[in-house]
């Protein structure tokens, strides 16, 4: 029979040493010792995570291993009664099976490929003129319209309605010989 009494005692006894004993130091042997004690308890959580994670990946591999041996000995033993099946009854094996089982096969080999899009060309506006005359933008392509034309004139300076590129006009003087 277990004497509860005994045992609190000897771990109440235990700890008074301690605590004894961790007052009798100096201070900066007390903030060591708590230091120590930490790092201690952090080390020994890190070491039964790593060796339970451990411990787990090792029966999942097991049992993964175990069902992919019994596995291929059901496919062996399958292919093998299916071989003497058509041995004994003397019938010939079908050939269209085999030849999906190879493109399953070949299927599940193949990695998908994907396609990748081919990067759209800019398309330029075309823009038809009836006036020969018609001035056009160099940004964009689109045709200047009466107004732009105006303002040309008028001011010196017209933006494209279809961009906004800003144009300035120069007058050039022409001298008659």
């Amino acid at each position: 029979m277990v004497e509860w009494d005994y045992i609190r005692d000897q771990i109440l006894l235990g700890l008074e040493e301690f605590m004894n004993w961790f007052l009798t130091i100096p201070m900066y042997g007390q903030i060591l010792v708590i230091i120590g004690i930490v790092a201690s308890l952090i080390l020994a959580v890190v070491i039964v995570y790593y060796v339970l994670k451990g411990v787990a990946y090792l029966i999942y591999y097991i049992l993964k291993g175990v069902y992919l041996f019994l596995k291929g000995i059901g496919i062996g033993l399958y292919k093998l009664a299916e071989a003497l099946y058509y041995a004994i009854s003397g019938k010939p094996r079908p050939v269209k099976e085999e030849k999906e089982q190879e493109k399953q096969e070949v299927q599940r080999v193949q990695t998908p490929v994907q396609k990748v899009p081919e990067p759209m060309k800019p398309v330029q506006p075309v823009f038809h003129s009836i006036n020969p005359n018609a001035a056009y933008c160099s940004e964009c392509g689109g045709e200047f319209t009466s107004k732009m034309h105006e303002q040309l004139a008028e001011r010196g300076v017209a933006f494209c309605v279809h961009c906004g590129k800003g144009y300035k006009s120069k007058l050039i003087e022409v001298e008659n010989y």
